[in-house]
């Protein structure tokens, strides 16, 4: 009769060539990677989502309200026309109230998260329409790619704000205060 010899089941390799160490190692380390590429990522931009003004941002809101208020008091309605080849602006602007004459209006294309892609046009009047509407025209030298906002001012007086996603025309008209806006 012959006796079982026993078999041992030892693993003699290092643990540093064996799997199941190195892949508990590589989660946490992932983690503080992605953690420091965040911070780096923090530390290169700005958020230019916040208004950096001298008097503080909830001066600059109460300006930005009290503009759009006044536009919605005139009942503005404006008609953008953007010709995204040449960069040519024409904008028609009605009114129910004495709009007077601004002597220059701003159009601003601003990018929904990245202030550096926005786009400023100083609109000088032109000719008026057939029908009397005040016109104004301008130029933009690289028109935004893709959706962006629109904003149609004349200084502090008034403001007229709305989407552009690349259409040849677009209206605006003032934000009604049951519009949640």
């Amino acid at each position: 009769m012959q006796t079982a010899i026993p078999m041992e089941d030892t693993d003699t390799t290092p643990w540093y060539r064996q799997f199941w160490p190195w892949f508990i190692i590589l989660l946490p380390a992932t983690a503080v990677v992605a953690s420091l590429y965040t911070v780096s990522l923090a530390y290169r931009t700005t958020d230019s989502l916040v208004i950096a003004a001298e008097g503080g941002v909830d001066v600059v809101t109460e300006q930005i309200l009290a503009a759009e208020r006044r536009a919605s008091e005139l009942e503005l309605v404006a008609t953008v026309s953007i010709d995204s080849n040449s960069g040519a602006i024409d904008v028609g602007i009605s009114s129910s109230g004495e709009l007077g004459e601004p002597s220059a209006i701003e159009l601003l294309f601003s990018h929904p998260t990245d202030a550096r892609r926005d786009r400023l046009t100083v609109l000088s009047p032109a000719l008026p329409a057939a029908d009397g509407t005040p016109r104004w025209s301008g130029h933009v030298v690289d028109p935004p790619a893709g959706r962006c906002y629109l904003v149609l001012r004349a200084g502090d007086d008034w403001r007229l704000s709305g989407t552009w996603d690349g259409a040849s025309i677009v209206t605006l008209r003032p934000v009604r205060s049951g519009d949640g806006a």
